[in-house]
């Protein structure tokens, strides 16, 4: 190993990839902006046109490709080793409290007007729905508190890095064998398998990855062009939607049995590949307001919905407070905006952040 790389893997130790951090904060605000915008004008050509900018319902795929980076870095740059009961149980306290505090208030949320002895029973069993199972992130199909899903593949396949970390250090071509593999799979949790092993596998080249000079290619010059075609990759879900052979596309897809998220979770890959090579977005991303929404993001994931819904409940409401529909808009979107921050923040101090600490003291 060479003493540059010696030296790069010594900072690394030190020091988290905050940039990464503020890219996933910035992803979090776009599904916020997603939901605000799309709750009552879906059907709108300014929602379509924001959805190319604020694209939430496919930030997911950047959290998860994200994801398998972050979780199999220290594995695998630093040559650690992997304990299984630590890495499960700092995973679970990580991303439980946050999740059960914010399903909670959810429930009081819906409740507020009838509280009352059956909140024991209703954890178990509620409207016809196994609240329980939102709860342990088992059930598959959130109703009661709908980004829970995202959540349960989170939970699930992050498990499973410790496995494609020991895959990857026996010979990363398994890694590579396994990724077109787990598009044919099946099921909408090998979509997200396929995520995850783009994220280790961006791990596994991390070095690679920093220490080539992409100046020196021909293509250098053409990287606008590259990027753009990421970010129409990125944007395939919202370009499917207003191209007239959009129906026709998706029953292609589904007979090849492929998956937009596919296509996102390769964009995604291309992006976070991007941010660790371009130092000049490095800076941008560690300016102290990014960093601070990487540092809140699963908080503002997890509270913009509670935020959203609220809002959009008593829209009849607030039109009366202000003189034209437009006013109400904007009003409201920076209202729910700020909403969202304070109450993001306020959980990650609370909760999130307390238990994270906790994670990283406990010794199994």
């Amino acid at each position: 190993m060479s003493l540059r790389r010696k030296h790069k893997l010594e900072e690394q130790k030190s020091q988290r990839l905050d940039y990464l951090d503020a890219l996933r904060g910035l992803a979090a605000i776009s599904v916020f902006f997603y939901h605000f915008f799309g709750w009552k004008w879906e059907k709108t050509s300014y929602f379509h046109a924001s959805a190319f900018v604020f694209n939430g319902s496919d930030a997911v795929s950047f959290f998860f490709v994200l994801s398998g980076f972050v979780l199999s870095f220290a594995f695998i740059q630093r040559n650690e080793q992997i304990p299984l009961k630590k890495f499960i149980v700092k995973r679970l306290l990580r991303l439980y409290p946050a999740y059960l505090c914010v399903v909670f208030l959810n429930y009081l949320y819906w409740n507020r007007h009838a509280l009352d002895l059956k909140l024991l029973n209703d954890i178990f069993y509620l409207n016809g729905q196994q609240l329980w199972q939102e709860l342990i992130l088992v059930r598959g199909n959130h109703k009661f508190y709908i980004p829970g899903w995202t959540l349960e593949v989170e939970m699930a396949l992050s498990l499973l890095v410790p496995f494609l970390v020991i895959l990857g250090r026996n010979n990363v071509k398994y890694l590579w064998f396994l990724l077109p593999i787990s598009i044919f799979m099946g099921g909408s949790i090998s979509i997200f398998i396929f995520h995850f092993i783009l994220g280790v596998l961006l791990a596994y080249y991390y070095p690679k990855i920093t220490e080539y000079n992409i100046k020196t290619h021909k293509w250098y010059k053409n990287r606008w062009l590259i990027y753009i075609a990421i970010f129409l990759l990125f944007s395939i879900r919202q370009i499917d939607k207003i191209s007239p052979i959009g129906p026709s596309f998706m029953n292609l897809l589904k007979f090849l049995g492929i998956d937009f998220f596919h296509f996102t979770g390769f964009a995604a890959a291309c992006i976070i590949l991007i941010a660790l090579q371009n130092k000049s977005l490095q800076k941008i991303m560690q300016i102290k307001p990014f960093l601070f929404l990487g540092k809140i993001s699963y908080s503002i994931y997890l509270m913009h919905w509670l935020i959203v819904v609220y809002i959009m409940e008593h829209w009849e409401k607030w039109l009366q407070l202000f003189p034209t529909p437009q006013i109400t808009f904007f009003a409201m979107l920076l209202i729910s905006f700020l909403a969202t921050i304070i109450s993001a923040t306020m959980l990650y101090y609370t909760v999130e952040r307390p238990f994270i600490n906790l994670g990283k003291k406990i010794n199994l």
